[in-house]
């Protein structure tokens, strides 16, 4: 099980490129851009946090990240396997810190990695991580374990963040998983099938009611790991799904492809869901921020700008987005998404997408930031 890892200096363009086995260390210099991993098992964690919540956000950080890569260990990965990592923190002051203890955790097997500041689970805490990695072993099916899931090889779906109206966080909430469960259905798929629930929600005070809506549309099987971000938009809620597609009938026949789905149009901004045919990999991206010198609505520019030129180096390209989470704390710039978007992309095969509003995007002076995923372009490389 190869990881290839590929760094950007911060000075400027230059690569540094090592192949890393499952449970090696690597050798990289700088900011990582991006990972790519092999078609395989992927364990999706839960939201981590310390279990001492008295301590500062650093000694929390230090805590969190070693809970979870226990976890990713007890899954079957390692350090060297984890490809990315969402980090959420409570306040923007504490970014800087728990960056840093985050990352001397992982030593120079850095993940690829997105900071928003957010709203978490558990009072007094200052932290949160998940992450996502390769890991050994096989499996027919979705498999729910302590502290995450673990995808199977194969192929694998990743439906957008979908919002259906309702009245307070109930109605919210069972509306928006029945919409996805009617997209999952239409795909020949069920709620056994996904291996994380990402849902977007305010009032953050009722995440409880959130967690039973969700919990029960799972009829008392195994719920897979949800992650939580507060978001500020007007509705209760926005849900995204990862599943797998090891039963889609037929099988995929692109490495990438976008499905249609009955009575939902189809948009030149975002796809309602992307398939990742068995055998492709998968490349994470780092977290991309604009320069904190720039006008909010002006951002997206260097932002797409960076993105075309770190897609090249992957071998990947804007047909070949999988899913792009777009984080915005300014209202002008969630605006200006819509138009950058349709500057980039083709509009026959967008990304599937998720656009959240939050409180901080992880640089001061910075209004947007993106977790993307991506494939390698066709053909030989």
């Amino acid at each position: 099980m190869n990881t290839l890892r590929v760094c950007l200096g911060i000075a400027g363009l230059w690569l540094a490129v090592a192949a890393f086995a499952a449970g090696a260390e690597g050798k990289r210099a700088g900011e990582t851009a991006y990972v790519r991993v092999p078609d395989g098992p992927l364990y999706f964690s839960a939201q981590v946090m310390a279990l001492d919540l008295t301590r500062d956000a650093a000694t929390q950080a230090a805590e969190a990240a070693g809970r979870l890569l226990s976890d990713v260990a007890a899954a079957g990965g390692s350090t060297a396997t984890v490809a990315r990592i969402n980090l959420y923190v409570a306040g923007p002051a504490d970014i800087a810190a728990v960056e840093r203890a985050v990352m001397a955790r992982f030593g120079e097997a850095r993940p690829t990695m997105t900071v928003v500041v957010t709203s978490l689970p558990e009072p007094g805490a200052r932290v949160a991580l998940d992450a996502v990695a390769s890991v050994t072993g096989e499996a027919a099916r979705v498999r729910v374990v302590a502290g995450g899931a673990v995808l199977p090889a194969g192929a694998k779906v990743f439906l957008s963040g979908l919002v259906e109206r309702g009245n307070g966080m109930v109605e919210g909430v069972g509306r928006t998983m029945d919409g996805l469960g009617a997209m999952l259905n239409h795909l020949g798929l069920g709620w056994a099938d996904v291996v994380q629930v990402k849902a977007f929600i305010q009032p953050y005070a009722e995440r409880a009611i959130a967690e039973r809506e969700i919990a029960a549309r799972f009829a008392g099987g195994s719920v897979p790991p949800i992650v939580w971000v507060e978001w500020t938009q007007n509705q209760p809620a926005e849900i995204e799904l990862v599943a797998s597609g090891r039963t889609l009938t037929p099988a995929p026949a692109e490495a990438l492809s976008f499905p249609d789905f009955p009575g939902r149009s189809r948009s030149a901004r975002y796809s309602h869901a992307a398939v990742v045919a068995a055998g492709t990999p998968l490349i994470f991206l780092d977290g991309l921020l604009p320069p904190s010198d720039v006008a909010p609505r002006d951002q997206w520019k260097p932002v797409f700008a960076q993105l075309g030129t770190t897609l090249f180096e992957a071998g990947s390209g804007f047909r070949y987005l999988v899913k792009a989470t777009y984080y915005t704390s300014d209202a002008e710039a969630r605006r200006v998404l819509n138009d950058i978007r349709a500057v980039y992309y083709d509009p026959a095969r967008p990304p599937a997408a998720s656009a959240i509003g939050v409180r901080h995007v992880g640089r001061e002076g910075a209004a947007v930031n993106l977790d993307l995923i991506a494939v390698p372009l066709p053909g030989p490389r």
